[in-house]
């Protein structure tokens, strides 16, 4: 199954709560040592859940299953943007 973006029909719900929370923190931080750091984790603990969404939506590359999950993944810390 090839992956599709945010409007595609990918099923983004079998993804938990706590593996886009992860995959937020590795875009945030820039890394999966960064984002195991940030969240108190093991590294090896960061990348099994980076693999079990990468398989629940058919997604090969991390950047794939950022593109498919964007619709789920929180706004960044300090990049909300205000109504002026």
């Amino acid at each position: 199954m090839p992956a599709r973006g945010p409007s595609g029909s990918a099923p983004t719900g079998c993804t938990t709560d706590r593996e886009v929370g992860v995959v937020a923190a590795v875009l945030v931080a820039g890394s999966e040592k960064a984002a195991a750091h940030r969240l108190g984790l093991s590294r090896s603990t960061v990348k099994h859940h980076l693999a079990n969404a990468r398989s629940m939506v058919g997604a090969v590359t991390t950047a794939q299953l950022v593109w498919i999950l964007a619709t789920r993944l929180p706004e960044p810390e300090g990049m909300a943007q205000t109504d002026k």
